[in-house]
């Protein structure tokens, strides 16, 4: 800054002190040179004033990648973190691990034990490495000049909690014997990460201390307390660090892999209905992949059944389906005769599924021919009540065959009933339950989104939720454009259920 004086060695070393920074600390420190203004005798006064505060038995830490060289080298490549730690790492008595992707420096005391290893940890900033030993003798963060986007510690609290969103990543670098070796990490939390959000939560908790070192603003965080802290939130909030931005590819997946973990530790299984979930099946297959959902049930695409759709084009859609790890959990017929019983198994078949559902106006005959050529049909109420349903799946013509309800909340009101007090609790219909939809509406047939309807879904999943329902869940949302609100509204029906057993 213009007439500024310049900021001393002496000026930093007294706001560390005021930060309570003492001999025998041990730091990791994320720094801008130019927050500071003007520093008389540049990044070299800088380290020399976080060494004249922690001592010869404290030690000073910084992060030392982000390089261009293909292979990284300790003893060559620079780093583009700043002056600081580029000054650093060459200064004599430096110590500096050969991570490609997470790669440290350190002087004092620890330096030799912390950067130990570093390569050989199963995660890049967890257990076994520097940052995380920081945290094991009870280190601290300094970040000078930055904010928490540039708080590589909290790296460490992804990669402890084993966020559902970490990927394998790999990377070169020479070992001690100069030869150069490739290794994949298989926990690395990758790009784009919201981690500013978390410096009120930290001032109001007290785990952040403040102050300004002429115009830089300094703040120290102690890494066990931090931490702690942060692994108590993750385990129940594991996309705290996810940035909202709907359009951000990064957190797009990130965030789904989150949804895609939630739902792992259910009994049941989730789908989509093709239908609700895009115009077309590409943008349904981009909305389930978005929504972390990994199957899909068949029943439209566009305005198309699925079984009028051509056959090169139900191939293709499959296909698609498949590379996007998607599966088909089902097909929806609009009917089904005896002698169309072999074209449903084969669409089925052909899709990689053993399950159709059909309307409960279709013939028994019609559905044990299709039970016969080894397909599992669900009947999906249609006009009838919860008693008539189970009367039609005790139809001796069923009989040893693999028969079961799809139970609609939306066609037992408009056959007069309340989906979960009349038709769940008043009938045995519940037991012959293998799917259950997740929609929402009113008896004449509207439908609205989750909980602005009738149908008592939550009270359903609930109820199915606390024996353990190991059938289907399969969602439809009022109209495609509804479907990434209606996935939303589902995760927080679950949320307020609690955990799952």
């Amino acid at each position: 800054m213009s007439g500024t004086p310049p900021v001393t060695r002496a000026d930093i070393a007294a706001g560390l002190r005021r930060l309570g920074l003492a001999s025998g600390d041990h730091l990791i420190v994320h720094s801008s040179l130019s927050s500071f203004g003007s520093v008389e005798g540049g990044p070299h006064a800088v380290i020399d004033a976080l060494l004249d505060v922690v001592g010869p038995s404290g030690t000073v830490m910084m992060p030392t990648f982000e390089s261009s060289d293909p292979v990284f080298d300790p003893a060559t490549s620079e780093t583009s973190l700043g002056a600081v730690p580029a000054a650093l790492w060459k200064r004599p008595g430096a110590h500096r691990s050969p991570h490609p992707l997470a790669s440290v420096a350190a002087i004092g005391g620890k330096a030799a034990w912390l950067i130990e290893g570093h390569v050989d940890a199963v995660t890049a900033h967890g257990e076994g490495t520097p940052y995380h030993r920081l945290a094991q003798i009870d280190g601290k963060v300094l970040l000078l000049g930055v904010d928490q986007d540039r708080n590589t510690f909290l790296h460490t609290a992804e990669e402890v909690a084993r966020l559902p969103y970490l990927r394998p990543q790999e990377g070169s670098y020479r070992d001690a014997a100069g030869a150069a070796v490739t290794k994949t990490w298989p926990l690395f939390p990758g790009p784009h990460r919201a981690f500013i959000g978390l410096q009120s939560w930290l001032e109001e908790n007290g785990l952040t201390r403040k102050t300004a070192i002429g115009p830089c603003v300094a703040q120290i965080m102690e890494c066990r307390a931090l931490l702690d802290a942060l692994l108590i939130r993750l385990r129940a909030e594991p996309g705290l660090f996810l940035t909202a931005n709907p359009n951000l590819p990064d957190g797009i997946w990130q965030r789904a892999a989150v949804h895609a973990a939630e739902r792992e530790q259910e009994a049941f299984t989730l789908a989509a209905d093709s239908g609700t979930a895009g115009c077309t099946m590409e943008a349904a297959i981009r909305a389930l992949a978005a929504a972390g959902i990994r199957d899909i049930l068949l029943s439209f695409v566009g305005d198309v059944p699925w079984p009028s759709i051509e056959e090169p084009w139900r191939k293709w859609y499959i296909q698609g389906l498949a590379l996007a790890g998607i599966a088909v959990a089902g097909i929806r017929l609009p009917g089904l005769e005896p002698d169309t019983a072999g074209k449903a198994a084969f669409l089925a078949r052909e899709a990689g599924t053993d399950t159709l559902i059909v309307p409960s106006t279709v013939a028994v005959d019609s559905a044990a021919a299709a039970a016969d050529l080894g397909v599992r049909v669900l009947y999906q109420n249609t006009g009838i009540g919860g008693a008539e349903a189970v009367r039609l799946l005790q139809d001796p013509a069923l009989a040893g065959r693999s028969v079961a309800l799809a139970f609609d909340p939306l066609g037992f009101l408009a056959a007069g009933e309340n989906p979960f007090l009349t038709t769940y609790s008043r009938t045995r219909v519940r037991l012959h339950t293998s799917l259950l939809y997740l929609s929402d509406g009113f008896p004449s047939g509207e439908r609205t989104m989750l909980g602005e309807g009738l149908a008592e879904v939550a009270e359903l999943v609930s109820m199915f939720r606390a024996s353990r329902y190991a059938g289907l869940l399969v969602l439809e949302s009022p109209s495609p454009v509804s479907f990434a609100d209606s996935v939303l509204r589902f995760r927080a029906l679950l949320h307020a259920l609690g955990r799952p057993v």
